[in-house]
């Protein structure tokens, strides 16, 4: 076994490891939201719609089952197509808490998402402004347990994931190696890299969203929730990353379709954040490559290598199925789908591939909107 050979071997498991401790590491600092819900403080929750009449119903049906004293519900539509906003007006009857805002689509300049959520902004008086997806559904004490968790954090962000209405493959093979990514670069409290938000559900005081300049300062985000975490932080506030599962479910990652174009969604946008459509699409080659090697290389070594070359392809894959435990563990799914981990990144690699494909090709379209 040659020198170039070893130091290779030696050099996948020690990257394996390190990012298998910074994954474990980090979600060991992620606390349950508190048992006990605090009903304190005006809460204006603003949920961004398009083309949502398979989930907004539920999604408002169970924000209007919450307990908390005094909450609004603000819907900001995006230039639905289908019945959608007929949806929203049912609710709007029934609950006076519950308004609707109409808008033609972004101006130039915006992302279609962070308009919605900056004009339901300007449509609130909370004194808490919770963001939550459309796919989403709360239990009747998420918004209580969520302004508990800031209060026992002294937190002026708090974002969750929402665990899947229906597991499956999409959540070990794909948002698995995602999570680990993330982590690469970013940290559940802030303290080093970004900031991590997750779409699903943010809540942030009034007064940090506006000293970090809110959704207008990302007026063209595309990867929204990380960015706006990380702004909240910069000017000041503390974020932190709380497992809500118990109190949130998400059903747009419902099976392994759904999974694999949401985040080809977000690969496209992120690498077109990069320095245009196409410096994004050669990095996501680039990184696309690099994940199919970092999961078929621990396999080839371990299955078919010698020696040292056996020892380090067998550490680097049991490091790489203990990071992936650590997230499904983390999503209260099963774990024993983390041994097969490298095939996990091999997978996230073909998909990074097919995100530089379709940004080079003329972008993913989502929902009728190029993503670049």
């Amino acid at each position: 076994m040659g020198k170039g050979a070893i130091l290779g071997s030696a050099a996948l498991a020690a990257v394996s490891t390190i990012r298998a401790a910074r994954t474990v590491a980090a979600w060991r600092t992620v606390e349950p939201l508190p048992d006990m819900a605090l009903n304190k403080g005006k809460v204006s929750v603003v949920i961004p719609v398009r083309d949502e009449e398979r989930t907004i119903d539920g999604c408002l049906a169970s924000l209007r089952t919450q307990r908390h004293g005094d909450l609004e519900i603000v819907v900001v539509d995006d230039a639905s197509t289908d019945r959608t906003v007929q949806i929203v007006q049912e609710h709007v009857d029934a609950d006076p808490r519950v308004r609707l805002v109409r808008t033609d689509g972004p101006p130039p300049g915006w992302a279609g998402k962070v308009h919605a959520m900056y004009r339901g902004v300007a449509e609130t008086s909370g004194d808490w402004l919770l963001f939550v997806d459309s796919d989403t559904e709360s239990a009747p004490d998420l918004v209580g347990k969520l302004l508990a968790a800031a209060d026992r954090d002294d937190a002026d962000l708090i974002t969750t994931p929402g665990r899947p209405t229906v597991p499956n493959s999409g959540w070990w093979l794909l948002l698995a190696p995602t999570n680990v990514l993330l982590f690469d670069g970013a940290s559940p409290d802030g303290s080093r890299g970004r900031a991590v938000g997750i779409g699903h559900c943010i809540l942030v005081s009034r007064a940090a969203y506006d000293k970090a300049g809110g959704w207008r300062a990302l007026s063209n985000e595309r990867a929204d929730d990380v960015a706006f975490a990380t702004a909240v932080r910069d000017a000041g506030g503390r974020t932190r990353l709380v497992d809500g599962l118990d109190s949130l479910t998400s059903s747009g990652l419902d099976s392994f379709g759904a999974v694999w174009r949401s985040q080809r969604k977000s690969c496209v946008a992120g690498g077109a954040m990069i320095g245009g459509p196409v410096a994004g699409a050669a990095a996501l080659g680039f990184a696309g490559l690099l994940h199919i090697g970092y999961g078929f290389a621990p396999m080839l070594m371990s299955l078919r290598g010698k020696g040292f070359s056996r020892l380090a392809g067998l550490a680097a894959w049991a490091a790489q199925s203990a990071a992936h435990r650590s997230y499904m563990r983390a999503c209260h799914m099963s774990t024993a789908t983390s041994v097969l981990a490298p095939a996990a990144n091999a997978a996230f690699g073909v998909l990074l591939l097919d995100s530089a494909w379709r940004s080079l090709r003329g972008g993913d379209l989502w929902k009728g909107r190029d993503m670049r």
